[in-house]
C-alpha cells in the first residue's frame, strides 16, 4: 500500500506534466505524443511484479503510449493453473492489475482494461447464476410435424439446445429454463419432405397460437386440412463460457472460481453485468479505480473481437423492439429469421422456410438485423457512458463477425478499433470508416500484425505495412499484436509464454533479438500517427452502404478500382449514420465539421430505406452531388405489407432524378467521370493509370497534412497533385528522421492545386506531406521563393532554412525556374565518383541460443558469441555460414571505404539493398537514420569525411531458426511442434551488395 500511495502522491503532484500529455496534446512531429500500443497478455496473475514492472518499461522503452491487459486464460480453454487462485477477478488478479497500473503512471504510458479475460466479452459469473437476465441469450425452437386436421393437446416440442455448447473445449454453465416467445403452426408446400432438411412452409397459412398456450407450455388445437408443423420458439440463455472456472469448483467467496460467461450484447442488462464486476471486484481494490481514473493512466476499457455464438442471437426486449422499429410482430417470420447463420453456432439438422409462396423473406432477415444493430448500439452506449464515469473512454472491435451494420455500430465508441486478421483490406476497413468519421470520433485504432503462421517469425517490413494497409483504411492508432508476460510460467519453455499455440504473430519484447532495434521503427510509425491524428479527417466521398458484417474482399461493395484509380477517397456510410448530429449539407458539403464529402454515390443499391431517401433529397436540394450508378432504387430493403414506404420512396427517388446535381451512369467504371462533371476532384491524385491510397487531415482552416501510399508491386514515380482547398506551401514530413523541410520544386494552379513532380515510390512505401498558410510550419519558416521548373533528371531539395540544392545522380547544366520568374542554370558534377560496392566485409554474431535445460523455470535465450567472418566471397544469409544454419540474433558487420566530397560538390547515399528485419548502423562512430525496408538508401552525405570512413551495422534476426532447431519447445503444455504452424528457416543478415551512390549537388542561391 505505501508503494501505491507513493506513486499516487508523486502522480498528483506532477499533474499538469501527465494532463498536458494526454488531453489533446500530440506534440510536435519532431516530438510527438502518439506512439502504438501493444496488447499485453498475462496467461493469469501466476506472474512476477518485478517482471510486470520490467515488461511495462520495455513498452515505455521503444516509445509507446500505452498498453491493454489481457487476461489470455488459454483463450478461454483448458489451463494448468487453478483459476480459483489466478483468473481474472482473483485476489491475485487484483494484485497483479495494481502493479501494472502504477508501472503505467512510472512511465507515463496509459492501460487499458479488458472488460473480462480472453476477449472480454464476458466476466465471472457464479455458474449458478448464468441463467438470469444480462447473459448471453438465445433463440431455439422445436418442431412436431401434424396430419390434415390432426386434434393436437399436450406439450409444445421441446427446442433442440446444444447444452455443451463449448469455447475451446471449456464447458457452458448448465441452463435449463426456457422462455416461451412464439408457437406457430403452419401449412407445408404440397409435396414437401418432412425428413429434408430445409422445410418449405406456406405463408399465407402461418397463424401464431402463442396467445393459446398455457404457463406449462401446453396447447390444444385442430390442425390445418393439409399436412402442417407445430413450431415452437424460445428464448434461453446458453451460458457460452469465456473462461474455464476452478478446477475443484466454484466458491461464492472466490470470483477467481466462478468461470466467465459471455454477457448479452444486445441490452444494457449484459453491459451492467461487466460494470457491477468491474467495479466491485477490480476498480474498488487496491485503489486500482483511483490511480487509473488520474489523467494520463486509465486508457480504455476495451473489448476484442466478438467470438463467441448462438443458435440466433435474442434478447429478452427483442421483440417490442422489433414492432417499435418495423411496425409488425416478428412472431410469424421466425421460421425464416431462424435461418440466419451466427458464426460457427451448431444449428438443428432441420429448418423451415416459406419457399416460393414469398418472394420478401429476405426482407424478414433485414429487419431482424437492423434490430439487432440498434440492440447492440444500446449495449456499447451503456459501456460508454459508465467508461466515461470512471475516467476512462471506450473502446471494442464493433460489429464485424455478426449480422449487425458496422458503419452504425462503428458510431458508437469513443475509439472504435479494427484488427489485420479480420479486416484485411482497405475496402473493409472503410466499411466502419465512415461511423467512426461522421460519429466524430478522433481515434480509430486497429489490432495489427496478427498474422497466422508468423509466430517468432515477423519482419518489421511486415510489421510497419500492416499498419500503413490500415492507415490507408482510416485507422491512425497501430495496436500492435502483441507483448507476452517475458517471465517463466507454468508449462512453458524457452522463449516463453506463447499465445495460440505458436499460430499467430508474433511475441514481440526482450526475447526477441531485435527488441532493441524496435524503437526507431515505431518512431517512424509515431511521426506518422502524429500527422494522422492532428485535426479531422477528409473524405472525398460517401458510399451508401445498408448491409450487414463487412463484406469481404471478393465481393466489396464498391466493385473495380475506378474510384482508387482515379485518386479518389471514399468510405461507406450506413442510414442509421444519418441520424447523428451535424451530418447535415453546407457549401455543398455532408457533415462539413467532419469528413465534409464532396458527393455521395448510391451504387449497385435496389433497395434504400425511406428515411434515408427522405435525407438524400434534402442534401441534394441544398447542393450536394449525387451519382447513381447501377439500378435506381426503387423498394424498401424492410417489410413493407402495405407498400406505402415503397410508393413513397419512388415519388422522393423521381423528385432526386430531377435535381441537377444528380448523375445516373451504368456502373462504376462511369462513377469518376460523373464526380468530374459535377465538379468533384480528389484532395489528392498521381498522374500514373495505377492507384495510390491517401489521407488527408485538416487542422483548422490553414494546414492540411496528407499521406499517400503505393500499394502497387513495384516503384511507381509521378507528379502529385494535393488539392487543400486553401492557398499554401507545401512541406516534406520525413518520418524517419522526424525532420521537416519545405517542397524545393512545386507549382500551383488557378484553382489552388499544388503539383508536385518527380516523386518516387517503392513497393510499400509511403510520403507524408503539409501545406500550411501560416508563415511557419512545425517551427520551419515559408521560404521566399521554389523551384517551379527544373531539367530533368535532376532533383530539387530544400531544407528548413531556405535553402535550395540541385541534386544529380550524373554530370551536367540543368536550367531551372523560381516562383519569382526568375531563370537560370546550375552545373553538376559528380566528380569522377562512381556507384560502387562496398567489400572487405567482417561480421561478428552474437547468438540467441535455448538454455542447456529446455525448463519451463528458464525462458531466457543464452547470448553466444560466434566466431568472426571475413566475408572475402561477399554478402550472404547466415545460413550459409559455417556452423550457422540455426542461428538467431544480432549480427555486427565492419567495413571501411575512402571518400571524396570534392569540396562539397558531391554527396553520397548508402544503399543496404534490403533489410531483412532490422537494421541500425553508424558512420564514423555516428548513427545514421533508420533505413526505410521498403527503400532502405540513406544520404550519409553529413556522416562521412575525407578519407578513410568507418561503417558498422547492426543486423537484427527474428528467433524462428534458433526456435526451429528446439524440438522441445512448448507453451502451456502444448509442442509448438504438435500445435504450431512451423514457417522455413529464414534467410537473415545483409545479402544484398552495399552500395555507395554518389550525386553531384550545386546550391542555387535565391
Amino acid at each position: 500500500m505505501f508503494a501505491l500511495w507513493s506513486i499516487l502522491f508523486a502522480t498528483l503532484c506532477g499533474l499538469p506534466q501527465v494532463a498536458t500529455r494526454l488531453t489533446g496534446e500530440l506534440g510536435s512531429f519532431a516530438s510527438p505524443k502518439t506512439g502504438v500500443k501493444w496488447r499485453y497478455w498475462i496467461q493469469d496473475a501466476s506472474v512476477s511484479p518485478d517482471i510486470l514492472r520490467s515488461d511495462v518499461a520495455e513498452i515505455a522503452h521503444v516509445g509507446s503510449s500505452g498498453f491493454e491487459l489481457l487476461s489470455y486464460q488459454t483463450y478461454g480453454g483448458d489451463v494448468l493453473l487453478d483459476p480459483t487462485d489466478y483468473a481474472f477477478g482473483s485476489d491475485r488478479f487484483v494484485e497483479a492489475t495494481a502493479v501494472l497500473v502504477q508501472a503505467a503512471v512510472a512511465n507515463h504510458i496509459t492501460i487499458d482494461f479488458s472488460m473480462g479475460p480472453n476477449q472480454g466479452a464476458g466476466v465471472p459469473v457464479f455458474p449458478d447464476d448464468v441463467d438470469m437476465e444480462g447473459m448471453l441469450t438465445e433463440l431455439a425452437f422445436g418442431s412436431h410435424f401434424l396430419a390434415p386436421g390432426e386434434k393436437f393437446s399436450g406439450s409444445l416440442p421441446s427446442p433442440t439446445v446444444f447444452p455443451d455448447v463449448t469455447n475451446n473445449d471449456t464447458p457452458s454453465a448448465n441452463i435449463t429454463k426456457l422462455r416461451l416467445v412464439s408457437a406457430l403452426v403452419a401449412e407445408l408446400v404440397p409435396g414437401a419432405d418432412p425428413n429434408f432438411f430445409r422445410v418449405s412452409l406456406v405463408w399465407d397459412t402461418v397463424q401464431d397460437l402463442t396467445s393459446q398456450v398455457d404457463k406449462s407450455f401446453r396447447l390444444s388445437f385442430t390442425a390445418p386440412n393439409n399436412p402442417s408443423v407445430l413450431l415452437a420458439y424460445y428464448s434461453r440463455r446458453n451460458g457460452y463460457p469465456e473462461a474455464h472456472k476452478g478446477l475443484t469448483g466454484s466458491f461464492r467467496d472466490k470470483p477467481g472460481s466462478w468461470g466467465s460467461y459471455v454477457v448479452d450484447h444486445f441490452s444494457p442488462k449484459g453491459a451492467e453485468v461487466t460494470i457491477k464486476f468491474i467495479e466491485q471486484n477490480i476498480l474498488a481494490r487496491e485503489d486500482i479505480g483511483a490511480l487509473a481514473a488520474l489523467p494520463g493512466v486509465g486508457g480504455y476499457m476495451w473489448e476484442d473481437s466478438m467470438e463467441f455464438w448462438a443458435q440466433l442471437f435474442w434478447t429478452d426486449a427483442f421483440p417490442e423492439r422489433f414492432l417499435e422499429r418495423h411496425g409488425y410482430e416478428i412472431n410469424k417470420t421466425l421460421p425464416v429469421v431462424s435461418t440466419i447463420s451466427t458464426g460457427f453456432a451448431p444449428k438443428p439438422s432441420q429448418s423451415f422456410d416459406f419457399g416460393t409462396t414469398i418472394n420478401f423473406s429476405d426482407k424478414f432477415i433485414e429487419d431482424y438485423s437492423d434490430t439487432l444493430t440498434s440492440l447492440y448500439v444500446d449495449y456499447m452506449q451503456t459501456f460508454k457512458d459508465w467508461s466515461h464515469t470512471v475516467g476512462f473512454q471506450f473502446s471494442n472491435q464493433p460489429g464485424y463477425n455478426f449480422h449487425l451494420d458496422v458503419s452504425a455500430s462503428a458510431a458508437i465508441p469513443d475509439a472504435p478499433e479494427i484488427e489485420t486478421l479480420a479486416i484485411l483490406t482497405v475496402d473493409e476497413a472503410r466499411q466502419l470508416s465512415g461511423g467512426v468519421h461522421l460519429g466524430n470520433h478522433p481515434i480509430m485504432s486497429s489490432e495489427v500484425g496478427a498474422n497466422f503462421g508468423q509466430a517468432t517469425s515477423m519482419r518489421m517490413a511486415d510489421l510497419l505495412n500492416d499498419a500503413k494497409i490500415q492507415y490507408a483504411g482510416g485507422v491512425n492508432v497501430a495496436l500492435l499484436h502483441g507483448f507476452p508476460y517475458s517471465g517463466p510460467y507454468t508449462g512453458c519453455t524457452w522463449p516463453g509464454f506463447t499465445t495460440f499455440d505458436y499460430n499467430f504473430a508474433e511475441m514481440h519484447g526482450p526475447r526477441n533479438p531485435a527488441w532493441n532495434y524496435y524503437k526507431e521503427y515505431l518512431d517512424f510509425l509515431k511521426h506518422t500517427q502524429y500527422a494522422l491524428q492532428s485535426g479531422i479527417a477528409r473524405v472525398d466521398v460517401a458510399i451508401y452502404r445498408k448491409a450487414y458484417d463487412v463484406t469481404a474482399i471478393n465481393a466489396p461493395p464498391f466493385q473495380g478500382d475506378s474510384l482508387f484509380n482515379a485518386g479518389y477517397t471514399y468510405e461507406y456510410v450506413s442510414p442509421e449514420n444519418f441520424k447523428l448530429p451535424n451530418v447535415s449539407v453546407s457549401n455543398g458539403r455532408l457533415a462539413p465539421g467532419g469528413p465534409a464529402y464532396k458527393a455521395f454515390i448510391l451504387n449497385r443499391q435496389t433497395t434504400i430505406t425511406l428515411d434515408a431517401m427522405q435525407r438524400i433529397v434534402q442534401y441534394s436540394k441544398a447542393g450536394l452531388p449525387i451519382v447513381i450508378s447501377g439500378p435506381v432504387p426503387n423498394d424498401v430493403p424492410g417489410f413493407d405489407p402495405s407498400g406505402t414506404q415503397q410508393a413513397e420512396v419512388q415519388t422522393l427517388m423521381q423528385q432526386l432524378l430531377q435535381q441537377t446535381n444528380v448523375k445516373v451512369v451504368t456502373d462504376e467504371s462511369q462513377v469518376p467521370g460523373a464526380l468530374v462533371s459535377l465538379g468533384v476532384l480528389p484532395a489528392v491524385s498521381v498522374s500514373t493509370t495505377v492507384g495510390h491510397y491517401s489521407i488527408r487531415r485538416d487542422v483548422k482552416d490553414d494546414v492540411s497534412f496528407f499521406w499517400l501510399y503505393n500499394p502497387q508491386f513495384g516503384a511507381q514515380a509521378f507528379t502529385l497533385t494535393l488539392r487543400p482547398d486553401f492557398s499554401g506551401t507545401p512541406f516534406l514530413l520525413d518520418g524517419w528522421t522526424g525532420k521537416v523541410s519545405p517542397v524545393a520544386l512545386w507549382t500551383k494552379d488557378s484553382q489552388g492545386a499544388i503539383s508536385i513532380p518527380d516523386i518516387s515510390l517503392a513497393s510499400g512505401q509511403n510520403i507524408l506531406l503539409a501545406v500550411s498558410s501560416a508563415r511557419t510550419f512545425e517551427g520551419v519558416a515559408v521560404p521566399t521563393t521554389h523551384l517551379v521548373a527544373l531539367d530533368s533528371p535532376a532533383a530539387a531539395v530544400g531544407d528548413d532554412q531556405g535553402n535550395l540544392e540541385v541534386h544529380s545522380t550524373s554530370d551536367g547544366v540543368f536550367a531551372y525556374t523560381l516562383s519569382t520568374d526568375h531563370t537560370g542554370s546550375v552545373s553538376v558534377s559528380l566528380g569522377g565518383e562512381t556507384t560502387r560496392t562496398l567489400d572487405g566485409w567482417q561480421l561478428s554474431i552474437i547468438a540467441w541460443t535455448p538454455p542447456t535445460d529446455l525448463s519451463t523455470e528458464n525462458v531466457k535465450s543464452v547470448l553466444v558469441t560466434q566466431p568472426t567472418f571475413n566475408l572475402t566471397q561477399g554478402l550472404v544469409p547466415w545460413n550459409t555460414l559455417k556452423g550457422q544454419a540455426n542461428t538467431s540474433g544480432v549480427g555486427t558487420y565492419h567495413t571501411t571505404f575512402q571518400w571524396d566530397d570534392h569540396d562539397g560538390t558531391v554527396g553520397v547515399q548508402l544503399d543496404f539493398g534490403s533489410v531483412f528485419h532490422t537494421i541500425k548502423a553508424w558512420v564514423n562512430g555516428v548513427q545514421i537514420p533508420t533505413a526505410d525496408p521498403t527503400a532502405p538508401v540513406v544520404d550519409i552525405t553529413q556522416f562521412v569525411v575525407n578519407g578513410s570512413n568507418t561503417l558498422r551495422a547492426e543486423v537484427a534476426s527474428t528467433l524462428l531458426n534458433a526456435v526451429n532447431a528446439a524440438p522441445g519447445v512448448e507453451t502451456l503444455g502444448n509442442l509448438r511442434i504438435v500445435k504450431g504452424i512451423i514457417p522455413s528457416n529464414q534467410n537473415y543478415g545483409l545479402v544484398d551488395p552495399v552500395r555507395l551512390i554518389p550525386y553531384g549537388r550545386a546550391t542555387i542561391h535565391v
